[in-house]
Order: C-alpha cells, then sequence, then structure tokens
C-alpha cells in the first residue's frame, strides 16, 4: 500500500484555490521545465539535466515527511546500481542550510533542489492540489523530456518497480529512430542586437548566441548549426567585420559559407585564416597575381546522432551579378551543378546524410534538389527568404530563415533504422526580447561601440 503525507501550505491557500486547477500530468506528457537552485548554491534545469541523453528521476519531498525518508535509500540504490540521475526536490519552507542539515543527518547523496511551498513547480507537476502539498511525488523522465513512469506516495517495491521501468525505457529508446537537429541562420546583414522597435522588433546576434548555447546543451551531439553567409553588411568597416567573426568564434557553427557580402570585402580571404570558423566555399577559389587557390576545402564529413554528414557549401556565380569588376576579379566562382556532382560522386558510399549549404537563392536551391536529388537537406541563404516550412522536393527539405539576425530555424530529423529520413518537425524562432543577451557576446558587442566612440 502507498502512503504519502500531505500540508496545506497556509499562506498560498487563498491565491491557489483561485487558480483554476490543471489536468493531471500522466504517463507521455512532456515534463515542464524549471530551473531550481541546490542546497549547494548551484543551479539544475530541467534541459540542462536531460542534456546527456540519459532518463532522470525527479521525486518530491519535505524533511516532515516520513515516507519520504523511507524512498530516499531506495532512490538512492537506483542512482547507483542503474546510473540513473535522481534529483530530490524539497518542498520545504526552510533555508538551504536547514535543508542541507537534515540530508547530511540523514546520509542522503543525491542532489537536492530548493522549490519553497512548491512555488515553482508544485502546480506544474501536480504536487499541490487545492492548497495542498502531498508527497512523495516521482517521475521518470525520457531523455526526450516525456514523462515515462509516474509513482504518488511510497511504494516499499518502488526499487524493483523503477528498475523496471528504467530497463523498459531503455529498450524503447533503443528501437526509436536516432534524431539530428539542424539548427540553421543566414543573411544576417551585420545586425548584432535589435533595437526593440517597430523597424527591428527581435533578432540581434548577442541572442542567437543565448539561443543556440541552451538548446544544444538538449542535443549534445545530436545537433548540427550552419550559417549560410552574408553575415556581414554589403558595405562594412574592418573594425565591425572583425567583431562580427569574433562572435562567429563563440556561436561554434558546424559550417559556415561566406556570401558575396563577405567575399566582396577586401582581404576577406586573409581574415578568414585568423578566425576559427569552420568556413566552407566548395566551388570557389581566390586568385591573386599568377595563382589562384581554393578558398576552402571542398567538402567535410561530420558525425553527428550516430550518422556521418556529409557537409557541401556552394554559391551561384549569378549572386555576384551586380558588383563591380574591382570588387570580384579576384573571386573564381566554379560551376555549381557539375562541381556538386564531383563532390557527390567523390564521397559516394562515404555518408548517411548529405547536407547543402548555399548561397545561391531559394530558386536555385530548388533547381539543384530537382537535379542533385542525394542532397536530404538544402539550408538556403542569399535570397533572404523566410520559408515557414521547408520546401520539399523529391526527398530533399529546403529550409531558410529570413533576414537580419531575426529567427533561428530548427529542423529535427528523426531517423529509421536504414539511417533515411523517416519523419521531421521544423520551427522558425523569433529573437524576441525575453531571451536574455549573451553575457560573451555583449562584451565583444560592447567593445565594438566603445570603439566607434574613440574614433
Amino acid at each position: 500500500m502507498k502512503k504519502y503525507c500531505g500540508i496545506l501550505l497556509g499562506f498560498m491557500v487563498t491565491v491557489l484555490f483561485s487558480l483554476p486547477v490543471q489536468a493531471e500530468l500522466k504517463p507521455g506528457d512532456k515534463a515542464p521545465g524549471f530551473s531550481l537552485g541546490t542546497v549547494t548554491g548551484d543551479k539544475v534545469m530541467l534541459g540542462t539535466a536531460l542534456a546527456a541523453g540519459k532518463p532522470i528521476i525527479i521525486s518530491f519531498f519535505a524533511t516532515w515527511c516520513k515516507p519520504c525518508l523511507k524512498e530516499i535509500p531506495h532512490l538512492q540504490n537506483i542512482e547507483k546500481n542503474t546510473g540513473v540521475k535522481v534529483y530530490l526536490v524539497s518542498i520545504d519552507e526552510l533555508k538551504k542550510e536547514k535543508v542541507a542539515e537534515f540530508l547530511s543527518a540523514n546520509a542522503v547523496t543525491l542532489t537536492a533542489v530548493l522549490d519553497p511551498a512548491a512555488a515553482v513547480t508544485g502546480e506544474s507537476y501536480g504536487v499541490l492540489r487545492g492548497g495542498l502539498a502531498r508527497v512523495p511525488k516521482l517521475f521518470l523522465i525520457a531523455p526526450s523530456g516525456k514523462i515515462y513512469y509516474i509513482s504518488n506516495g511510497y511504494d516499499e517495491n518502488i526499487e524493483a518497480t523503477l528498475e523496471k521501468q528504467i530497463a523498459a525505457l531503455a529498450a524503447e529508446t533503443a528501437l526509436q529512430p536516432q534524431e539530428l537537429a539542424v539548427f540553421f541562420t543566414n543573411s544576417t546583414n551585420g545586425n548584432l542586437q535589435s533595437c526593440d522597435c517597430p523597424a527591428n522588433p527581435y533578432g540581434g546576434l548577442v541572442r542567437r548566441a543565448t539561443y543556440l548555447k541552451q538548446e544544444r546543451q538538449n542535443y549534445q551531439d545530436k545537433g548540427l548549426t550552419i550559417d549560410s553567409g552574408d553575415f556581414f553588411k554589403p558595405y562594412i568597416s574592418k573594425s565591425l567585420a572583425e567583431c562580427i567573426l569574433n562572435i562567429y568564434e563563440l556561436l561554434q557553427y558546424d559550417a559556415v559559407c561566406p556570401g558575396d557580402q563577405e567575399l566582396s570585402f577586401g582581404g576577406f580571404p586573409k581574415m578568414m585564416a585568423a578566425y576559427k570558423v569552420p568556413f566552407l566555399a566548395s566551388n570557389v577559389s581566390f586568385c591573386e597575381g599568377d595563382s589562384c587557390n581554393a578558398l576552402t576545402v571542398s567538402s567535410m564529413i561530420v558525425e553527428k546522432a550516430g550518422m556521418k554528414i556529409l557537409l557541401v557549401s556552394a554559391l551561384h556565380p549569378d549572386v555576384f551579378a551586380l558588383y563591380p569588376e574591382e570588387v570580384t576579379k579576384h573571386v573564381t566562382v566554379l560551376p555549381l551543378h557539375s562541381t556538386l556532382e564531383g563532390i557527390l560522386e567523390k564521397n559516394k558510399g562515404k555518408y548517411d546524410l548529405a547536407v547543402l549549404v548555399s548561397h545561391s537563392g531559394d530558386e536555385e536551391d530548388q533547381k539543384i534538389a530537382q537535379e542533385l536529388t542525394a542532397f536530404d537537406v538544402i539550408v538556403g541563404g542569399h535570397s533572404q527568404a523566410l520559408l515557414k516550412e521547408p520546401v520539399k522536393i523529391g526527398k530533399t527539405l529546403i529550409v531558410q530563415a529570413g533576414p537580419d539576425a531575426q529567427n533561428v530555424g530548427k529542423l529535427v530529423l528523426k531517423f529509421n533504422e536504414n539511417k533515411s529520413v523517416d519523419s521531421f518537425t521544423h520551427e522558425i524562432i523569433p529573437l524576441t526580447k525575453d531571451i536574455p543577451d549573451d553575457p560573451q557576446v555583449r562584451v565583444l558587442i560592447d567593445k565594438y561601440f566603445e570603439s566607434l566612440k574613440a574614433q
């Protein structure tokens, strides 16, 4: 028989009785996010806790709850024997030092986080009902963030039950298709930050950095980050160009295609060599004097989500149509389609997924998809199009996130056992003001603006 403790949290009663009752969580529901402090002063966020790609257990407890104290040793055995991380959530209205003393006195070694009076998680996790807190309450959460198992009250067989549930979850996870998240950006046009005004209501590299860091924590080696060019303005100072390249180092892209706005900037090839940015321009050469050199390697193969991913990048010659000869005389663009055909043939049998980073415009991307069917994904650029949904031609998905660093695109691919794309989801995420500035990028931007004042 299950046992639990209940206590009425008095100061919350009036408020809680006035709130609508939320639907009870059940297995299969997405676990509500949270950010809570630990007794040692650290922070625990649900996304970070799941970042290792393993399930976790969250157990709500209180120091006044005797059934909770009975459950905790079983949970310590579970963490030791299965490797599944267990987080205790204290709903005590005590100072963290008092909670720490209780844990130490009872030889509790599990990570404990603090949610006084269950103010943050109580309603969303169903620990509070009408002001009454009932503990223990336990959740086994899958790496995907979905709830797999829920236990209400103390179960004397909880250890065996959890071992069985964890084994079943591991077996189900092994059968599920692998997942790869492709984060994509394009046409930054030198936008470091948003003015949050009607003309530029959201966006900026300083928010992009925050979003990408947070999201990549959830995917680890299952995330691929790509930029398809025009990160410079059409006419740009050297100091702004250097600021942007410093930021792009911090953004940790897997592949960045230089666009016409970069290649038309004097000295860009030398700048490329000075920064740790994975530039990729498969069909571009730079000529000076009597010699021409390929701007970058022709392709890259990276491993993500257990997949070998071929990355190719190309510009259409027409992107330079409006530039004067003194700008383009050093740049040679090889024929796009024949170059791509050669790269695909050269790498045949070496990859599971082929991704083209294209700075050619959305119309040309569709032609490429029709003629070169080996590409699974084309991340487009140059035309600055905002594709709210991927354009699908055959098996190829074409995506583009719109201009001026306003958005980040996210394409999540799921694969079957043959490593073919089985299904996908797609989002365009506006970089709104609720996304905080990345501290490192903010420092670089502030230094740039300070340098302007000194001129």
